[in-house]
């Protein structure tokens, strides 16, 4: 139980209004001054580690891809790059091209809808109907490409369960030019100089470089405070590494750089979403032993029963495997003793870290900023508790 003694203190919850999950802060107060911030989570502790230590991969699969539905694909990706490099595997190059459509889809999804949340919070209505509008349009374009809604473990060990839709190019390329682009330039004129939306944000909820780095803050987070790391380039996985697309950094700190950031990011994912749509070679999708086939034979359909209910064995070992989410680093820590079902699994979160630091990130600033402090940093709370 949190203790004040004799202090003013009040009660802001549910936390984030605009967000999926809940927690509960507890804001001590110098008339409207925030002093502290006691933040209460695990409203949404579901306990999917334990549960993901007693299923097969693709039973656990599952699981990791309920933690962040913000965020489309990233969760279950990093999963899934954990349990290849414990099977020591490598996917057909097909699906690794796939795999990086699909996440800057998701990235471009996350961070529309963080933009909305915080406009919403410093009082600009405007955006959230046309961020809606867009994500919903995702969703919409997602189960065209794939046949089925984002989160069905599309993306899987082995590579991805089916190939995508053979009009995918121009489906996206159409989608990027005359849809995505104009409702971004919208949003800008909107919010960018807009000077109600620039006085609640800028010089609010800062953060430099050296608290980010010691408290283990990741993505937007922390390239707002200038410091310049994203696992596409510092460690690539899947193609990255044969994408050209920039890494945008802020030094302020600030919401406002939060803002920016996201914007930025929209457009190179933009980016490399063409270059891979360019580059996209043909072949397979997914390894032999991982391909499920259309049950129309007792065989195929005894094979549906072995790779979904018996599950693949794992060697016995230890890994790590990141990806950088629209929220920065998530990873996952596997470990096996050999047998069917993980013996350790564990998540990083991205947004844990953050959420540890929100006292010292709201300190001394007004009740007011709270809420747009929080919205800036983007905390999905069913990613944090797990």
């Amino acid at each position: 139980m949190t203790m004040f003694e004799d202090d003013y203190f009040i009660n802001i919850a549910p936390m984030p209004a605009a967000g999926i999950g809940m927690s509960r802060l507890i804001a001590r107060l110098d008339g409207e001054t925030i002093r502290q911030i006691d933040a209460h989570i695990g409203f949404s502790h579901r306990g999917i580690e334990k549960c993901t230590e007693g299923a097969a991969l693709l039973q656990g699969l599952v699981y990791a891809e309920k933690l962040n539905r913000s965020a489309p694909f990233s969760c279950g990706h990093a999963f899934v790059l954990a349990a290849e490099r414990l099977l020591d595997i490598a996917v057909p190059e097909r699906a690794s091209y796939i795999r990086v459509i699909l996440a800057e889809t998701g990235r471009i999804l996350s961070h529309l809808r963080a933009t909305a949340n915080l406009a919403a919070e410093t009082g600009t209505d405007s955006v959230y109907p046309l961020a809606n509008r867009m994500t919903e349009r995702i969703y919409a374009l997602l189960d065209e490409i794939c046949g089925a809604c984002p989160l069905c473990t599309f993306v899987r060990p082995g590579g991805v369960k089916k190939d995508v839709a053979p009009q995918t190019e121009e489906i996206l390329s159409v989608w990027l030019s005359k849809e995505l682009l104009p409702v971004m330039g919208e949003i800008e004129d909107l919010l960018t100089e807009n000077r109600i939306f620039k006085s609640r944000t800028q010089g609010i909820g800062c953060v430099d470089a050296a608290v980010a780095t010691t408290a283990g803050f990741s993505g937007v987070n922390l390239r707002a405070c200038g410091v310049k790391r994203d696992l596409r380039t510092e460690e690539p996985y899947e193609i990255y590494g044969n994408l050209s697309f920039d890494v945008p950094v802020k030094t302020e700190g600030d919401c406002y750089s939060r803002y920016l950031l996201r914007i930025f990011e929209i457009y190179q994912s933009m980016r490399i979403i063409r270059q891979a749509l360019e580059k996209i070679p043909r072949g397979e999708v997914i390894l032999s032993d991982f391909k499920a086939e259309e049950t129309e034979t007792l065989t195929q359909l005894s094979r549906h029963f072995s790779l979904y209910g018996e599950g693949t064995v794992l060697p016995a070992g230890e890994v790590y495997a990141a990806v950088e989410s629209p929220l920065g680093e998530f990873g996952v820590f596997l470990v096996s003793d050999g047998g069917v079902c993980p013996y350790r699994c564990h998540f990083r979160s991205a947004g844990f870290p953050v959420m540890q630091a929100l006292d010292a990130l709201t300190a001394q600033y007004d009740l007011a900023d709270v809420r747009v402090i929080a919205a800036s940093l983007n905390l999905i709370t069913t990613e944090i508790d797990r």
